[in-house]
């Protein structure tokens, strides 16, 4: 999607799109594909990431294959456990075919069940009961994939899978969940995690390009030291040595690129991470987060749209997409966007009621569309969960400035800085600092902070 700036009939700024031919509304011609999470019927050994897992590496199967649209984890795993029969969630999903199934263990062996339903004939085309070892899990998931996808009348030729310790895969899965947080204790843990599945599995690159991204977060947004620095980039560079052609270890590359201060290298890791993986929600969302410090608000504009699409139940995109189309003066977008995301956040804190990144950024939204005592209550609510966190002082400037409440956001943006997040481009480019921008104090910030 390519952007270009015009004017609306009545003075509004607007914006004329082109889909870009990878982005995911360009591809709706092709077949819609789900993946649920396999239930695990195994006695008194439910692995939640396990079965998320193994339905995760048929998606990165299915994203390969030439025709196929594989529905984002992040939807379809909404129905993990669901009563719902395969087709009912297929029509929710608004997909074209769905896959399920669940796995069983007798003698130390597995066995996976699977089914290919055609959601517009509500009918099965396809099913099998697969018994394999543990060590050959990934081998067995490749030939289920394949098997399905032929079934779906597309040629199922596949870029050879890496196999993986089952346990290290395990840890992996558990550091994604941490990381996707996004506060400085959960990045913590997730790093942790990765760490440990490196301890079994030396040659795991994507753990590699987990923990690449734990540090280039970290640099950013808790501490700016050359530690984290030199560790995002060690950890990214050792992710693509092991394997060239995996899309998430370019977008970690570009991430620790970012941090560095390597725009044009950065965007060059982001856009082959792309290429690579069009599915790819972090590539998108993180080329979208660095397109926008780097002054590019509407390439910034591009790319959290296309994470959006990705993710549709994603609230972050959605709600940061907003305060760039508030930031670029396209006020009638920025609120279409901000009440899509309120909706999602709404939707979250009523499951996860703790989650702060949800509250913060739903506060912002709801002061941003005039609830201004009810997005200062959630903003108070984020406060009283992680007062010290960095990310969460930055973006309480943000809602206090909106609220118009200098002081109040002035204070936060210190203590943000403080806390250690340093990432001054943001700063610069910020929409909802506009209020506090030629305040001394502001401009007192900017000049402590390291270009």
């Amino acid at each position: 999607m390519t952007l270009h700036m015009g004017k609306a009939s009545q003075g509004h700024r607007t914006l004329i799109l082109k889909t870009h031919p990878l982005h995911p509304k360009a591809r709706t011609s092709q077949i819609a594909v789900g993946v649920l999470p396999f239930l695990d019927l195994r006695p008194g050994k439910s692995e939640a990431p396990l079965a998320e897992g193994m339905a995760e590496e048929v998606l990165q199967f299915l994203n390969q294959v030439e025709g196929l649209r594989a529905i984002s984890r992040t939807t379809s795993f909404l129905y993990a456990g669901s009563s719902l029969p395969l087709v009912e969630v297929g029509r929710r999903l608004h997909a074209d075919a769905i896959l399920g199934g669940a796995l069983l263990e007798q003698d130390g062996r597995f066995t996976l069940k699977a089914e290919l339903v055609d959601v517009a004939a509500d009918r099965a085309i396809w099913s099998t009961a697969l018994t394999f070892d543990r060590r050959d899990l990934f081998s067995a998931l490749e030939d289920i994939t394949r098997s399905a996808v032929s079934a779906l009348r597309r040629p199922a030729t596949f870029r050879p899978r890496r196999a993986t310790d089952p346990e290290a895969y395990d840890h992996y899965l558990k550091g994604r969940h941490y990381y996707f947080r996004f506060n400085r204790h959960s990045m913590g843990f997730a790093a942790q995690m990765f760490r440990r599945a490196l301890d079994l599995d030396p040659g795991y690159a994507s753990a590699w390009a987990g923990l690449a991204d734990c540090a280039a977060y970290s640099y950013i947004y808790v501490e700016r030291s050359e530690t984290q620095r030199e560790l995002a980039e060690s950890c990214s560079r050792k992710a693509l040595e092991l394997d060239p052609d995996l899309a998430e270890a370019h977008a970690s590359r570009g991430l620790a690129l970012s941090a560095d201060g390597q725009a044009e290298e950065a965007e060059e890791a982001f856009e082959t991470a792309l290429r690579l993986d069009p599915n790819l929600y972090e590539a998108a969302y993180f080329y979208a987060r660095h397109c926008f410090a780097a002054g590019k608000p509407e390439r910034a504009v591009e790319y959290f749209e296309w994470a959006a699409a990705l993710r549709p139940e994603d609230f972050q995109a959605i709600l940061l997409v907003a305060q760039v189309y508030h930031s670029l003066g396209v006020e009638d977008e920025a609120e279409r966007a901000r009440r899509q995301g309120l909706a999602l956040v709404e939707q979250r804190l009523e499951r996860f009621p703790d989650d702060v990144r949800a509250r913060y950024l739903g506060a912002n939204a709801l002061v941003a569309l005039g609830e201004r005592e009810k997005g200062l209550a959630w903003a108070k609510m984020a406060r009283d969960l992680d007062p010290d966190d960095p990310m969460l002082l930055y973006n309480l400037g943000c809602i206090h400035a909106l609220a118009q409440d200098p002081q109040e956001a002035l204070d936060c943006l210190e203590r943000a800085v403080t806390a250690g997040l340093t990432q001054k481009n943001w700063f610069l480019h910020d929409g909802d600092l506009d209020a506090v921008r030629s305040h001394p104090r502001f401009q007192q910030l900017m000049e402590d902070l390291a270009d």
